[in-house]
């Protein structure tokens, strides 16, 4: 469901937020997330409002009640979790911001998608965009990693005892990315067939994703400035 009065936005804004957004949640896995793990607090306080500006984003992006509905419950299982844990922690806090990295990551997907490939030309914000796509799977991805480990204990090696801490998202951020880019340091191993079951399929998709679409998207872009010049 679309309001209509958000269509001059996202006509407008829609796709350089798409820009916005790939800045946005580059930093919250890759600056954020490590000094969540490191115990400095103020970066965790600094990744929910954080989470209130994707909500608008997402918004003007898809001007999707859904879609808003969407972030706002990851915003809230990621407030929830939080309360928990100062008073009492528990796997269910786990559980929690895992839920809420997965409902982000699949609604990004999605909306980034349709906005990526929606009519129109292929423009430098919408490859940026394709590449938001890319760091979507990988948030897909940690967040199912999260759900295994909590459920299969003994499902990886080299991450350690998993409390109810911030050092769960850095650890299972890096092992989804490292396996994404088919780094493979070897530092985190997946030993239960559930685990190394998604590592393969978020491997085969990491190596595809940057070859195929993200390749064509950049291509469409430079024939599209072509023509312009033409």
């Amino acid at each position: 469901m679309t309001m209509p009065k958000s269509q001059s936005l996202q006509e407008r804004y829609g796709d350089p937020l798409l820009t916005a957004l790939t800045i946005m949640l580059a930093i919250l896995l890759f600056a954020v997330a490590p000094m969540q793990a490191a115990g400095i607090t103020i970066a965790h306080e600094f990744g929910i409002a954080f989470g209130l500006v994707l909500v608008v984003a997402v918004f003007v992006v898809s001007g999707s009640m859904i879609a808003l509905a969407a972030v706002l419950l990851a915003d809230g299982c990621v407030v929830a979790a939080t309360i928990m844990r100062l008073s009492h922690p528990s796997e269910t806090g786990i559980l929690l911001d895992a839920s809420a990295w997965l409902i982000a990551g699949a609604t990004l997907i999605v909306v980034v998608a349709r906005a990526v490939f929606a009519p129109g030309r292929i423009n430098f914000h919408r490859v940026i965009g394709a590449v938001l796509l890319y760091l979507s799977l990988g948030l897909v991805f940690m967040s199912l990693f999260c759900f295994v480990a909590v459920f299969e204990p003994d499902a990886f090696t080299g991450i350690g005892a998993l409390h109810d801490n911030l050092a769960v998202a850095g650890n299972l951020t890096y092992f989804s990315f490292v396996t994404l880019t088919s780094v493979g340091y070897g530092d985190i191993v997946p030993l239960h067939p559930y685990a190394r079951g998604l590592a393969n399929v978020e491997a085969i998709i990491g190596q595809l994703y940057p070859a195929t679409l993200l390749a064509r998207l950049v291509t469409l872009e430079l024939e599209g400035r072509h023509r312009s010049g033409t």
